[in-house]
C-alpha cells in the first residue's frame, strides 16, 4: 500500500528502512533468515533535547546525507537499498465511495482523480496520488471469474458502493528524498507514510480494530486501523518534548534533566500518572477521545468503536501512562512491541525494548523489502 513503491523483486538481501524526522534519523538493517526477518544493525542520531534546530532535516539534503552515511558507517550496516518514510503531516489521506461499476474494464482513475481534485490541498498536478480500492469483491467480474464465483459463497450484492483509499504526498517533497538518497548513496526502493509502516510492525496480519498513538517529541500521530487499513489519521503538535517540559517545570530542573528523569521514571513501578505530567498528556487524550468519536460516526464501516489501543513512540514509556489511558478511555491500552515479528537476539532484547519504540516507524519500512506474507 505504500506510495510510489517498485515492484517486489523475488530475491531480498537485506533492506534499510529509514525513519527521517525534522532533525533526526532512525534506521534499522533487516535480512531473511530461515523464512523470517531477522534484527541485523540499528542506528540514529538526534539532537539533545535542549537544541534547538532550525528548519527540517530535509531542507537540507546535503546535511542530511551526512548524517545518514554516518548513521551506516557507524553501525556497519552493509545494505544498499532503502525504504523511507514520509511523515504524516505532510501527507494527504481520505476515503472516498464511487459507485460500484457496471462494466469489468471501467477505468476508475479519471473518476478518483475528478473527487481528489475536491478535496486535495494542492493541485493534483502537484501531488503524487496513490489509491487503494477496499471492495474488490464488489468490482464486476470477467466471464471466467464468474464461473468461479458460482462455486464459492460471495459478497453482500446490495452494496452499491466501493471504497477507495487515498493517499496523496507533494511532489515537492518527494524531491526532497530522492535528493537525499542520492547524495548518500542508497537506492531509494519506495517511500511510504509512516503509518504503513508502524501498521506493518505493530498490526501485522490481526484484522481487529485498532487505534495506533504514536508520540513523537514534537507531534502525535492517531490512526485507527480495521483489517490492516488506516481507515482515519490524525495528527496533533504535542508530544514527547511537552511532556518533558511540563516535568522540568514542575521540578525545577533543566530540560535535559527533566528527560533523563522522564527516562528513569518509565521503568519504576509508577501505577498512577504524576500530576505533573497528567496536564501534559490531556491534549492527546482529547485527540484520542475525538478521533473514536470520528471514526464511530463515520458511515464508511459498521463498527462502532476500536478494540484495543496500542502506543508507541520514544515517549510512550511515561510512567503510569497505560493504566491513566486505559481508566480515561475505557479501552484496553498496551504497548507496542515493534520486534514481534523480527527475529532478535534474546540477550539484546533489554536494550531493544528500550529503543524499540523509537523505532517502530523504521522497523516497518525495513520490514516492507520482504513479502509481507512471511
Amino acid at each position: 500500500m505504500g506510495l510510489f513503491g517498485k515492484k517486489k523483486e523475488e530475491r531480498f538481501e537485506g533492506m534499510l528502512g529509514v525513519d527521517v524526522g525534522t532533525s533526526g534519523i532512525k534506521v534499522v538493517e533487516i535480512v531473511p533468515e530461515n523464512g523470517r526477518l531477522r534484527l541485523s544493525r540499528y542506528g540514529y542520531s538526534e539532537p539533545a533535547g535542549s537544541v534547538k534546530i532550525e528548519g527540517s532535516l530535509l531542507d537540507d539534503a546535503p546535511r542530511a546525507a551526512e548524517t545518514l552515511r554516518k548513521i551506516l558507517q557507524e553501525s556497519s550496516m552493509r545494505s544498499t537499498r532503502a525504504v523511507a518514510s514520509l511523515p504524516s503531516s505532510k501527507v494527504f489521506h481520505a476515503m472516498i465511495t464511487l459507485p460500484v461499476p457496471k462494466d469489468p474494464k471501467e477505468d476508475l482513475r479519471p473518476i478518483i482523480e475528478a473527487q481528489a481534485r475536491k478535496l486535495l490541498p494542492l493541485p493534483l498536478e502537484e501531488m503524487i496520488l496513490d489509491s487503494n480500492i477496499l471492495d474488490k469483491d464488489l468490482l464486476p467480474k470477467q466471464a471466467a471469474d464468474k464461473e468461479k464465483e458460482a462455486l464459492v459463497e460471495t459478497c453482500d450484492k446490495s452494496k452499491k458502493y466501493i471504497r477507495v483509499l487515498l493517499t496523496g504526498a507533494p511532489k515537492v517533497l518527494v524531491a526532497k528524498y530522492v535528493e537525499l538518497f542520492r547524495l548518500a548513496k542508497i537506492e531509494l526502493v519506495s517511500l511510504e507514510t509512516e503509518v504503513f509502516a508502524v501498521v506493518r510492525s505493530l498490526v501485522g496480519k490481526d484484522k481487529s480494530r485498532v487505534m495506533i498513538v504514536d508520540m513523537g517529541a514534537e507531534r502525535s500521530n492517531i490512526a485507527v486501523i480495521d483489517k490492516g487499513v488506516p481507515y482515519l489519521t490524525r495528527g496533533i503538535k504535542s508530544g514527547g518534548n511537552a511532556i518533558t517540559s511540563a516535568l522540568a517545570a514542575s521540578m525545577s530542573v533543566s530540560f535535559e534533566e527533566a528527560e533523563a528523569m522522564k527516562r528513569d521514571l518509565s521503568y519504576s513501578s509508577t501505577q498512577g500518572l504524576p500530576p505533573p505530567l497528567e496536564a501534559a498528556v490531556k491534549p492527546i487524550l482529547h485527540e484520542i477521545k475525538y478521533t473514536l468519536q470520528l471514526y464511530a460516526e463515520q458511515e464508511f464501516h459498521d463498527n462502532s468503536t476500536v478494540e484495543k489501543i496500542v502506543i508507541t513512540g520514544g515517549s510512550s514509556h511515561v510512567p503510569g501512562l497505560i493504566p491513566y489511558l486505559t481508566n480515561a478511555l475505557n479501552v484496553n491500552v498496551y504497548h507496542g512491541d515493534p520486534w514481534a515479528r523480527v527475529a532478535t537476539v534474546p540477550e539484546a532484547r533489554p536494550v531493544l525494548d528500550e529503543v524499540g519504540p523509537r523505532l517502530a516507524v523504521a522497523i516497518g519500512l525495513a520490514m516492507r523489502g520482504k513479502d509481507e506474507n512471511l
